[in-house]
């Protein structure tokens, strides 16, 4: 079975970025098992770098550092190595080698660049003895290039590698009715898309960029592409294992059918089209039943905006401009502007470059 398991910085470090080594060490044995004894294949995606740099500069440099991008790139290119190199030794006394990777949205968001990505991942999980440990290159991004946070990082990966599951390990328990601190607030068990999702709060924890709102859009993105995620707290005793055989603990979302790897990149690029094409009243009500494999035609488009090129990604639009799905183009803008509205004329949208929403 293939893993994708992410740890957030309040789950493994304190508030001045001192590591929570009984935590820590017991997420490694636990992974190291599940890997070395039950052969499954796992990721690891913590984050921890920039509060690991915090500690460092306090403690040595006596600096104390604000929160401008600046200065937690700075953190970051301090307390990166710090994290690795314990995560390292915590892995070899379990016989593991560490295989470091870091990494920025930027990466994913050429095809070229994230099949190169997938190939070094798959090399590595055919490595009994490597466990790969992904971070946000956080001393490199920019602003408009970063993730939301790692649970959108994760989610990116467990898409990729066309994980089995997705478990976020959090300082809470799951998702709740109410926010886990108001009385009467109960955790959501399990999460159906089918039946719609709950509405959480967008609060976020004090050296966080995401919180259990983000959690919960990277298992709905999971979800639509066949993933099942787990949000479970990390202080569970064995919670890897006791989900992975089965017991009913945190929130677990259930997910929708498998889609392709082509499909699962274009659900994590969708903010990057260049145009956007409207389709008319039939061919919508056609994708929106979802009951048939649909390639999209000029006749059904009634007019496009943007400039894009052939292979890139152009967002579908109904005629009340509702976004409706996204879609990898076969020509550039030019040649839809000979063809719009005509019957007989080459797909423009091929239905195993579509996504649907």
């Amino acid at each position: 079975m293939k893993l994708v398991i992410k740890v957030g910085t309040q789950s493994i470090l304190s508030h001045n970025g001192e590591p929570f080594l009984e935590v820590m060490e017991h997420l490694v044995d636990q992974i190291a098992d599940l890997q070395q004894t039950n052969n499954h294949q796992i990721i690891l995606v913590s984050s921890g770098a920039v509060s690991s740099g915090r500690k460092k500069a306090n403690n040595l440099l006596k600096h104390n550092y604000g929160h401008s991008i600046a200065e937690k790139q700075v953190l970051a290119a301090l307390g990166q190595h710090e994290l690795i190199n314990l995560y390292s030794k915590l892995f070899k006394a379990q016989s593991l080698l560490t295989a470091q990777l870091l990494l920025t949205k930027q990466d994913f968001q050429t095809r070229k660049h994230y099949l190169n990505i997938s190939r070094l991942l798959e090399e590595l999980l055919g490595q009994k003895n490597i466990i790969p440990v992904i971070n946000e290159n956080d001393s490199v991004a920019i602003e408009e290039l970063m993730f939301t946070d790692n649970d959108e990082l994760a989610g990116l990966i467990a898409a990729q590698i066309n994980a089995d599951k997705l478990i976020i390990l959090s300082n809470v328990d799951g998702v709740y009715t109410d926010s886990p601190e108001k009385e009467g607030a109960k955790l959501i068990n399990q999460i159906d898309p089918n039946n719609g999702w709950p509405d959480v709060s967008t609060s976020k924890s004090l050296h966080g960029r995401g919180g259990m709102h983000s959690k919960l859009n990277t298992a709905k993105k999971a979800a639509n592409l066949g993933i099942t995620t787990h949000i479970a707290g990390i202080s569970e005793q064995n919670i890897l294992k006791r989900i992975l055989n089965g017991e009913h603990l945190g929130s677990t979302i259930l997910p929708n059918k498998k889609k392709s790897s082509i499909k699962r990149w274009i659900a994590y690029n969708m903010d990057k089209q260049r145009g956007r094409i409207y389709v008319n009243e039939r061919l919508n009500a056609i994708l929106m039943e979802k009951q048939r494999a649909i390639s999209l035609l000029p006749v059904g488009i009634e007019r496009y905006d943007g400039s894009f090129k052939k292979g890139e990604l152009v967002e579908i639009r109904n005629g009340k401009g509702d976004k409706i799905g996204v879609g990898i183009a076969r020509y550039d803008y030019n040649k839809l502007l000979e063809y719009i509205g005509k019957q007989d004329k080459p797909v423009f949208i091929h239905y195993d470059h579509l996504h649907i929403f």
